[in-house]
């Protein structure tokens, strides 16, 4: 399965948005993934994660957060 985001939000050090969609049980993985993704800026970090719940969000990782815009894809095996 690959997940991409590309977007920005709210600057603060742990703001995060989430997807409005949710994986159907048959996409989800059994533990929660993520990967860093890459903000404009390059100053902050960012994680796009997807739980087992079907959930997927893009998080501020803490510092000085950022507004900026970032990009970023994970992928996992589906069984």
């Amino acid at each position: 399965m690959l997940i991409k985001y590309a977007g920005s939000f709210a600057g603060d050090s742990w703001s995060s948005v989430q997807c409005d969609y949710t994986l159907p049980v048959e996409l989800r993985p059994p533990i929660e993934v993520n990967a860093m993704v890459c903000v404009s800026n390059g100053q902050v970090s960012r994680m796009l994660i997807v739980n087992p719940n079907g959930t997927i969000r893009c998080a501020n990782m803490g510092a000085t957060g950022s507004n900026q815009s970032c990009v970023g894809s994970l992928c996992y095996p589906i069984p």
